[in-house]
């Protein structure tokens, strides 16, 4: 896995050069990033329907598009790119924006300015992790859990990247949002995250698989591609108490019947449904 990076090292990069490889976001599975990852990327970004990893050494950013050519993953190599460094430039290009009824996301630098009047900030700054809540299927997910009463409430966050979800049900008054990611580097920024938010208090993370985790929960929120949920569905709707609800998003709009079915399958009555520029995210009740 990539080694940890402190967000203080952002302003030394725009003075070096850096490589980028680009895939397909559908491609964005613990497979391919866990491929990525072994020839130690700066970090990721999300960019429209791409995944963009970032390298500072040329020679590690082809070793990585060799790794991909043995693979049907479509990708695209850029190197020696003498530019500032990406996520200091999304950041510095990025103005917080609202979503749903409640929720402010500041994807830039953090800064100390309130929010507009009823908004939660959720100051997240563009980094090494997913879940800015530019992307469709992180704001589906957020517009779910505001249907949801969370009052007095656990939670668990399958897959927490950022650890957007986690804080933000955290932020509607859950008393302990737990989110879990398999990659260490994922939870590492997440923590960090933590730290700008009084409510990160009630937010518990850890680097595990979703067989390790243990305990019933009311609310289950799964942001994650169909390649990454499928696999692990028993594994995460066992987490789900009786009568609980699961919320899941990330599935592409054009597997949204192949994935519900699936889902659905196990006993579950689907009681919600969004859908946004080709992303699809249902809410399912435990029978």
């Amino acid at each position: 896995m990539p080694r940890r990076r402190s967000s203080r090292e952002g302003p030394q990069l725009s003075r070096l050069k850096y490589s980028r490889l680009t895939v397909p976001r559908k491609a964005k599975d613990d497979s391919v990033v866990g491929l990525l990852s072994l020839f130690d990327p700066l970090g990721y970004l999300e960019s429209g329907d791409d995944l963009v990893a970032y390298y500072r050494e040329a020679r590690s950013a082809r070793a990585a598009a060799g790794a991909l050519d043995a693979t049907r993953i479509r990708h695209e190599l850029v190197t020696d790119l003498a530019e500032e460094d990406p996520f200091e430039a999304y950041r510095a290009a990025s103005r917080p924006f609202p979503v749903g009824e409640r929720f402010w996301i500041e994807p830039g630098e953090v800064s100390d300015r309130p929010p507009p009047a009823g908004r939660i900030a959720l100051r997240l700054p563009a980094s090494r992790a997913f879940g800015t809540g530019h992307h469709e299927s992180t704001r589906l997910a957020l517009l779910a859990l505001e249907e949801v009463p969370l009052e007095g409430r656990r939670l668990l966050d399958v897959g927490t990247g950022s650890g957007i979800v986690a804080l933000a049900a955290a932020a509607l008054g859950a008393a302990l949002a737990i989110g879990f990611d398999s990659d260490p580097e994922a939870v590492f920024v997440a923590r960090e995250n933590l730290r700008r938010h009084a409510f990160g208090a009630r937010v518990r993370l850890a680097a595990c698989s979703a067989e390790a985790v243990t305990g019933s929960f009311p609310i289950v929120v799964a942001n994650l591609l169909p390649e990454e949920l499928l696999p692990m569905r028993a594994a995460i709707f066992a987490r789900v108490a009786a009568k609980g609800i699961a919320i899941v998003s990330g599935i592409p709009s054009d597997r949204e019947g192949e994935v519900v079915s699936k889902l659905r399958a196990r006993r579950w009555t689907l009681v919600g449904c969004r859908r946004e520029n080709g992303w699809t995210c249902v809410t399912l009740e435990r029978a």
